[in-house]
């Protein structure tokens, strides 16, 4: 971990290059929403999977016991956020993790938190 730098209001505050360094307020709303999609223990249940499924809606639907249209909307969710993708074979929709960042998300927080994945 860096060297922090220390500001303070009373002496020596660094606030304008603190400033300048975060992003921007429509950037802070969007990583906002990956959170908030990831909040949610159904749409984590679901990235959790992902981690090494590839899966279609009806098995993602039987896996948490929810109907297709309810198991669709926490996916559109999951869209959105950018944090899945799919690919239409057939009829069926196959969803997996949109790419390995999201991977060490979840890994990372395990590694904060202690926790394993089970094998």
């Amino acid at each position: 971990m860096a060297e922090l730098i220390r500001s303070c209001c009373e002496n020596g505050s660094v606030l304008a290059e603190i400033l300048k360094t975060l992003p921007s307020d429509e950037h802070v709303g969007e990583i906002a929403f990956v959170f908030q999609a990831l909040s949610d223990p159904t749409r984590l249940k679901i990235v959790l999977a992902l981690l090494r499924y590839e899966m279609c809606v009806g098995e993602i639907a039987n896996m948490l016991s929810l109907s297709p249209s309810n198991t669709s909307h926490q996916l559109k969710i999951l869209r959105l956020a950018k944090l899945v993708t799919y690919k239409k074979v057939g009829q069926m929709y196959f969803y997996r993790l949109k790419d390995a960042c999201i991977e060490d998300v979840i890994q990372s927080t395990l590694k904060h938190m202690k926790l394993q994945m089970p094998q």
